[in-house]
């Protein structure tokens, strides 16, 4: 058996009976869905055309939720069903960011991820999933997706999925819909109404083909710590290249520099385990790790660099050892990308191919800040910055490949902080340390714009 779900737009009424039934059966919080009725509207009067559409997990074959989750949490079941074990979730969202779908959101009052699970509980004593029970058109179908014939019929009555370019072979599909009620990028976002958030007065018709008239709050987990966290990892590795070629500097203090590495990287440990919403549980992500997510991945590295930095500060780390220290380094600014790779939500970040060339010229550009406070001139400062400032501005210019990922790529190009960012970054050729406040300005609006753009 391997459930998946049925959505009949046909028959919907947009009666909302399966929003209520999900909420009270699962006790979601006040303001947040598992299960949602969004309505679009499109054309001119008198030809108006109105349609809803039910949204909710997809319960993906291959979930970027569960690939990215560093504890497990999120985990497939032997039936098909993408289930949550609170138990072991640490809230550090990064599944919110990863699913394409809008379909997964943070319980204030537990500090957990939330989202669709089927109702597994009521599967596993032989009853239907309380959207399904309730749903007065009958418009709600659990199939399996195990029996042959029901693909074929599927096939055959055209069914759609939601998003099927982004490689997640989701397993809820949706018969009658309107595409462009399932398009987020159809939808112009200014007319966005929902039951808790209604503006007043209501705004002026938008541009785009089609006007969302009743939807609801999105999240966005991710703010000014993770920038911070970005900027202090970048300086932390800065100063521990500085300190792995200090042996052929005879200005530069490499003592110094290791205890100033590792002053930056216990910051940066802390402005992760302070963006956390069960930071208690931090150390679940080495005590009960997922291998494939970079944010476990990220951890070791992490762990790895504050002993080099600490072994550089008491002066036990000689020459030999300069190579594979800056290639530390480098992982230690670069492997964000990797964890950007696998939020598969937010295409401005996963689809970013020069976001490991610009953290690792971030790694560099602040070696030169290093080597400049202890009097290095020249071109071995002056190179790395420009290649910062070249790469930014080429990742600026140059349009990524999916509508969604081109959608949020405008908004930050639009922002005052990218030219602001790419102004201080030609600047720091002249005065280095101008080049942190580049990094500030580029890595936040970058990490804004990407949660921007709507996912459903």
């Amino acid at each position: 058996m391997q459930y998946g779900f049925v959505l009949d737009q046909t028959a919907c009424i947009g009666c909302h009976a399966c929003t209520v039934a999900c909420k009270a059966e699962n006790d979601v919080v006040l303001g947040s869905f598992r299960t949602w009725v969004k309505w679009v509207e499109h054309g001119e009067f008198p030809t108006i055309q109105k349609s809803a559409a039910v949204l909710r997990c997809n319960h993906c074959a291959d979930a970027p939720c569960i690939e990215i989750c560093p504890t497990i949490a999120l985990y497939k079941r032997a039936d098909g069903i993408v289930d949550l074990d609170r138990d072991r979730c640490i809230g550090c969202a990064s599944c919110i960011q990863a699913c394409p779908y809008d379909a997964i959101h943070l319980d204030d009052r537990t500090g957990t991820a939330a989202k669709c699970h089927f109702c597994a509980h009521r599967v596993e004593v032989g009853l239907a999933p309380a959207c399904v029970a309730v749903c007065p058109e009958q418009a709600i179908k659990v199939i399996d997706l195990d029996d042959s014939s029901v693909r074929t019929e599927l096939g055959q009555l055209g069914a759609t999925t939601r998003k099927p370019e982004r490689g997640t072979r989701p397993q809820t599909y949706y018969l009658g819909a309107d595409p462009l009620a399932l398009d987020p990028l159809a939808v112009d976002g200014t007319r966005t109404l929902s039951h808790s958030e209604v503006p007043d007065p209501l705004p002026a018709p938008g541009t785009a083909e089609a006007r969302a008239v009743y939807d609801i709050p999105r999240q966005r987990p991710w703010g000014n710590r993770i920038t911070a966290y970005m900027v202090t990892k970048a300086l932390a590795s800065g100063s521990l290249v500085a300190a792995a070629l200090s042996p052929w500097f005879p200005m530069i203090d490499g003592r110094l520099l290791g205890w100033l590495s590792f002053v930056l990287v216990v910051v940066t440990t802390v402005l992760l385990i302070a963006d956390l919403h069960k930071p208690s549980r931090f150390f679940y992500v080495l005590i009960k790790p997922n291998t494939r997510s970079w944010l476990v991945r990220g951890g070791w590295i992490l762990t790895a660099h504050t002993l080099v930095s600490l072994a550089y500060g008491l002066g036990i780390m000689g020459p030999a050892w300069t190579f594979p220290v800056i290639l530390l380094a480098v992982m230690t600014s670069v492997y964000t990308a990797f964890l950007f790779r696998q939020a598969r939500g937010r295409e401005l970040w996963c689809e970013d191919r020069f976001l490991p060339w610009v953290l690792a010229a971030q790694t560099f550009a602040s070696a030169a800040v290093c080597g400049w406070f202890f009097g290095l001139r020249g071109t071995l400062i002056v190179t790395p910055m420009a290649a910062y400032a070249l790469l930014v501005i080429v990742s600026l210019l140059t349009a990524p490949p999916t509508p969604q990922a081109r959608a949020a790529h405008r908004l930050m190009k639009s922002h005052w902080t990218s030219w602001s960012g790419v102004a201080t970054a030609i600047v720091a050729l002249f005065v280095p340390p101008l080049v942190l406040i580049a990094f500030s300005f580029l890595d936040w609006v970058m990490v804004d714009a990407g949660q921007k753009v709507p996912l459903s």
